[in-house]
């Protein structure tokens, strides 16, 4: 199958968050199933003196006409790991420097992005599937439906809270369309033209990257500006869930390069206690300390419950604990100000990949507790390598993490997301069962440690959800 992914970021060219992971490891995992696997992505300007390589070979260049303009494109290519990636190479609105979001024009900045795609797939018309991501590539199956031949269109939904929000005018504005797709309801979502509604409307498929987070989305038609009751009403038995994998290449304790020493599952006793010493060591930590050690690698935002590991960050002297944390995002000023009250937390504001690595391998627990989570990849990371997760029963948190309630299978612990109290009281009883359970902690440690968290099952359900798309 002649595969064609379309996205607005990816390893190891460009990222803002797990999308960039998605794209890089699902991609390597359909081509070690035999299938021909094409990325296309647009050339950022941090990519071009980063990656040198990005624009050493021009693959294709044209123009295409958008309503108020003529837009040039140049495509480059190259192959690695045997995944084709083409960067459509467009200096404005794509040539800045900087975070590859957050500009007020993002909308048509993205919208240049799907029209260049769409004159890219005409020009070489090869592809079976072409696979959108997210908002930023949605309007982009409405479009393909112009094309004189059939392709088949799935769109996977990420992040349902980021939808692109546009006017009724940006139809023709942007992408040459007729208002009557707007004025019928087809692409509008309240008062705006929604990039995201208009490929739940226009995708051959629709899926989400978990079981739970689907049942989730189907059932809520309040939030998220109401996009639930869009999925329940007009794609309610063609939306599904598929859980994301790892990159079991990257993410391995016996072979990961970033960590003071490997180890598997017969030896992570001792090898998570050098991991530990190092990280200590590192930061110029105490390591005279007699309890767990927390670790949150994360955007500090409200939706991964930023305030709710504030709130027991006055338990860990109690318990003599300590806790590492890693990440930036609009609360980090307020998490900085709260946690210099407290000796026992180190917080490093900046994401550091190396750092990453050695705090998986070097802690006890991982706290994750979003309100909302579609699927998440770090808690499998953390019980990847012996650590275990603190999580809500959200999406792909709550398909991939089992709670003690469940047994001798348990990875970890789950707690209730609309309990006030249920992450409070999880933490206290997750400190309690590392001092007087060590033999039920280890088991849960070499549980997570055994778990499949590779792309094998999850990337032949998309496959066969390729192959679920037929045409009248």
């Amino acid at each position: 199958m002649n595969i064609l992914l379309v996205t607005s970021e990816t390893l190891p060219y460009c990222k803002s968050g797990g999308l960039g992971d998605f794209i890089w490891s699902y991609s390597k995992a359909l081509v070690q199933k035999g299938h021909d696997v094409s990325v296309i992505v647009p050339l950022y300007g941090s990519m071009k003196t980063k990656f040198p390589e990005t624009t050493a070979e021009l693959y294709d260049n044209y123009d295409f006409q958008m309503n108020w303009k003529n837009q040039g494109c140049g495509v480059f290519h190259l192959v690695n790991q045997g995944v084709n990636f083409y960067f459509t190479a467009m200096d404005e609105p794509f040539g800045r420097e900087g975070a590859l979001y957050g500009y007020g024009d993002d909308n048509e900045r993205f919208a240049t992005f799907m029209m260049a795609v769409n004159t890219f797939i005409s020009r070489h018309n090869r592809f079976d599937v072409v696979h959108c991501n997210d908002w930023q590539t949605a309007v982009l199956p409405l479009l393909l439906t112009y094309n004189p031949k059939k392709i088949k269109t799935v769109l996977t939904i990420h992040n349902p809270a980021y939808q692109g929000w546009s006017l009724r005018g940006d139809l023709p504005y942007f992408f040459n369309l007729s208002t009557d797709y707007y004025d019928s309801g087809y692409a509008r979502l309240g008062d705006s033209f929604n990039f995201l509604k208009t490929g739940i409307m226009s995708a051959d498929k629709v899926n989400t990257v978990s079981h739970t987070h689907a049942n989730e989305l189907m059932h809520d038609h309040v939030g998220f500006g109401g996009m639930g009751s869009i999925i329940d009403w007009c794609r309610h038995n063609d939306f599904s869930g598929i859980v994301n994998g790892l990159d079991t290449q990257v993410w391995d304790p016996l072979t990961d390069k970033h960590i003071g020493e490997n180890y598997d599952i017969n030896t992570y006793k001792a090898g998570k206690k050098v991991n530990r010493d190092a990280i200590l060591h590192l930061l110029d930590m105490n390591t005279f300390f007699s309890g767990p050690l927390f670790s949150v690698v994360t955007r500090l935002s409200s939706q991964k419950g930023v305030e709710r590991i504030m709130s027991i960050m006055p338990l860990l002297r109690q318990y003599d604990a300590r806790m590492i944390v890693i990440g930036t995002g609009e609360m980090e000023d307020q998490f900085l100000y709260e946690s210099l009250k407290y000796p026992e937390v180190y917080f490093v504001k900046k994401y550091d990949e190396n750092l990453a690595h050695l705090l998986y391998a070097a802690s006890d627990y991982f706290l994750m507790p979003s309100y909302f989570e579609p699927c998440g990849t770090s808690q499998m990371i953390a019980m990847r390598y012996g650590t275990l997760p603190i999580v809500s029963n959200v999406g792909g948190l709550n398909d991939t993490v089992k709670d003690l309630s469940v047994g001798d299978e348990a990875t970890g612990f789950v707690f209730d997301n609309n309990c006030y109290d249920g992450f409070y009281n999880c933490f206290k009883a997750a400190n309690e069962f590392y001092f007087h359970e060590p033999e039920k902690y280890t088991r849960c440690q070499v549980n997570g440690m055994k778990g499949d968290y590779s792309w094998a099952k999850s990337a032949d359900d998309y496959l066969e959800l390729y192959k679920s798309i037929s045409w009248k």
